[in-house]
């Protein structure tokens, strides 16, 4: 197989210096498993225009290592041309790295795994006709996204710090939104803390068993006041949320949600974007061949 790896050369793993001579570390793993490849360490604004070529070149895989914005920025680009892509989770959630690799971390042991897996076809999410992998968030979770970019700055270097002190804001600023929703055959209008959507089911750990189950997955969290939204956090912390009555899952292949106010801030695999309403969630099952490190 011949492979272009495209690394992310911001992506949380790499920026630090902790990683010497990552595209060798890669190139050896993929060499090693017989495919024939070239690395690359791109900028992030190179990034699109390296997946746009990367579409019309005469490679049959197209990895990217970063986070997970980086994937879905390739999902987008080449999510119709007929490529296998690949995954290397170089970034600080690696939402969609941990449901695919049985350890993380670790770059040289990442990309024995990949350049040693097999092809399988993922779904496709869709938010408004735009590729997503993993999640998107309204309400908490937006806000989460919007405070954790101002703290980046107000709190530079201190990932840890500055993603608690998000999270603080966030549950002391974010109200209910009120909204209209449609998913599973239920149509109904609701006052929302937090609304995710996940492509496929999570599991009580937030890890998917499966990527290629076909299903989207609503989850609300309607609790106006701090206890209600306390037990949340207690069940969501001790796995034992699907049990609990803080928060409400459906399950659906289309979902709709609507709102008064012309957009709403949505965060979507990490990024946070500003989406015209409605929001549309479609999922396409099993249609992109994906490189997966075998189980």
């Amino acid at each position: 197989m011949r492979v272009l790896v495209l690394l992310n050369a911001k992506a949380g793993t790499l920026n630090t210096g902790a990683i010497d001579n990552p595209r060798e570390i890669v190139d050896a793993a993929f060499r090693a498993a017989g495919h024939e490849v070239e690395t690359d360490l791109v900028e992030p604004d190179d990034m699109d225009g390296r997946l746009d070529h990367a579409a019309r070149a005469g490679f049959d895989a197209i990895v990217v290592g970063g986070g997970d914005g980086t994937f879905s920025h390739a999902l987008a680009k080449l999510a119709d041309s007929g490529k296998t892509l690949g995954l290397l989770p170089l970034g600080t959630m690696n939402l969609l790295g941990r449901d695919m690799y049985a350890q993380t971390g670790d770059l040289a042991v990442m990309a024995a795994a990949l350049a040693d897996g097999e092809v399988k076809k993922i779904d496709l999410a869709t938010l408004n006709g735009r590729p997503f992998h993993t999640l998107a968030g309204l309400g908490y979770f937006a806000r989460v996204a919007r405070e954790r970019e101002q703290t980046r700055f107000d709190f530079p270097g201190g990932k840890i710090l500055s993603v608690l002190i998000s999270i603080w804001k966030s549950v002391t600023k974010t109200g209910r939104t009120r909204l209209g929703i449609k998913a599973g055959g239920r149509s109904f209008s609701t006052r929302a803390y937090a609304t995710m959507i996940t492509s496929n089911r999570i599991g009580d750990d937030w890890r998917r068993q499966r990527l290629d189950e076909g299903v989207l997955e609503l989850h609300l969290m309607r609790a106006s006041h701090f206890a209600g939204r306390a037990k949340a956090g207690l069940e969501l912390l001790s796995g034992n949320w699907r049990e609990g009555d803080a928060i409400e899952s459906i399950k659906a292949q289309e979902i709709e949600i609507s709102s008064e106010r012309p957009r709403l801030w949505v965060a979507v695999d990490g990024e946070l974007r500003r989406e015209t309403m409605p929001l549309v969630f479609r999922i396409e099952r099993a249609k992109i061949p994906v490189l997966m490190p075998k189980v």
